[in-house]
């Protein structure tokens, strides 16, 4: 029997797509995939680099290269497709990421198309114009459901990966956070931070500026995290989240979907400090494994460190891992 094939459209933020589509292989699917960036422009001609050239001096056109790259990126995106095609099932992660008229051709090519938003719809609502190009459309946020009741939106939370691990770093931190700066949970980074390094030796912040000027990072952030400019793979994330004794998650103040850090708690049995008051509602939830961080709970955090991790069910935690999650997506 021919293995089933999916194509894969997802972002190539923090190499996001690697693991996903390692894990597809790992259930035996034949995986063609796109991301949203990422194919190395070049110019075609050296008149087009001349005319682009003389656009962005003469005219002050600055656009110009970035609309090329765009156009270059469409080209090698649908040619990826079109060489591949058909599909038995298109999965796209971040559909916002992606052309409009590519998301056409994804659905045009697959006889069953599947989106996932791992974000909060309101924070850029334009996804909601790429719904109809999918026959199910998943965000994971349950509040977006409510907000937006014609789209037709279903729920889904995060997964975890379930294919095999092997690698695991060269060092091991007690806790271990990365993320892109986000000015509103500064305050939440920093009084955290000053709380773990006084009750675990190896604390290590990852922070990544994104599109924020380092020098409006503030100092102290400088002094005792570290900032990087470039992005850590998320499949080296997860070497050293699996390793620490406690998970980090400071959810933005736009949703209150699970992060992949809190449903990574329950794959490797792991405590979680997060924001994200909205965990205690979850099938997951004791109060031994997650502990809702706030200013005013900060004093509590010693005690919570201290108690013993509560086992889940083999049913509960099964039910998270990627396998599970993408049954519940597919027709028969």
């Amino acid at each position: 029997m021919s293995k089933k094939k999916i194509l894969l459209a997802a972002p190539n933020s923090f190499n996001i797509y690697q693991p996903i589509a390692k894990n597809l292989e790992f259930l035996g699917y034949e995986v063609t995939h796109i991301e949203d960036h990422g194919y190395g422009f070049k110019y075609s001609s050296l008149g087009q680099r001349l005319r682009s050239f003389f656009k962005k001096v003469v005219f002050n056109d600055k656009e110009y290269k970035t609309k090329l790259k765009l156009r270059y990126n469409y080209t090698r995106q649908s040619k990826i497709i079109a060489d591949a095609a058909p599909f038995d099932i298109a999965l796209v992660f971040r559909a916002d990421f992606f052309d409009r008229e590519l998301v056409k051709e994804i659905q045009a090519s697959a006889e069953q198309s599947i989106s996932f938003h791992f974000d909060g719809v309101g924070r850029d609502p334009v996804i909601l114009d790429y719904v109809q190009y999918f026959d199910r459309f998943y965000v994971f946020d349950k509040e977006d459901l409510v907000k937006y009741p014609s789209y037709g939106l279903l729920y889904s939370p995060n997964f975890y990966f379930d294919y095999p691990e092997k690698s695991d770093p060269e060092t091991v931190y007690d806790v271990y956070y990365v993320s892109s700066f986000q000015t509103s949970r500064v305050d939440h980074l920093l009084s955290l931070y000053k709380q773990l390094v006084g009750y675990y030796s190896k604390v290590k912040f990852v922070v990544i500026p994104g599109r924020v000027n380092e020098k409006d990072i503030p100092e102290f952030i400088h002094q005792n995290m570290e900032i990087q400019s470039h992005h850590v793979s998320f499949e080296e994330q997860l070497a050293y989240v699996r390793n620490a004794k406690v998970i980090i998650d400071l959810v933005l103040s736009d949703h209150n979907g699970y992060s992949f850090r809190i449903i990574e708690g329950i794959k490797y049995g792991k405590k979680v400090i997060t924001t994200n008051a909205t965990v205690v509602d979850a099938d997951f939830y004791h109060p031994n494994n997650f502990f809702i961080w706030t200013l005013e709970t900060a004093d509590k955090l010693a005690d919570f460190l201290e108690t013993p991790y509560h086992p889940l069910s083999a049913e509960v935690r099964s039910k998270y891992g990627f396998s599970a999650w993408l049954d519940a997506k597919l027709l028969d």
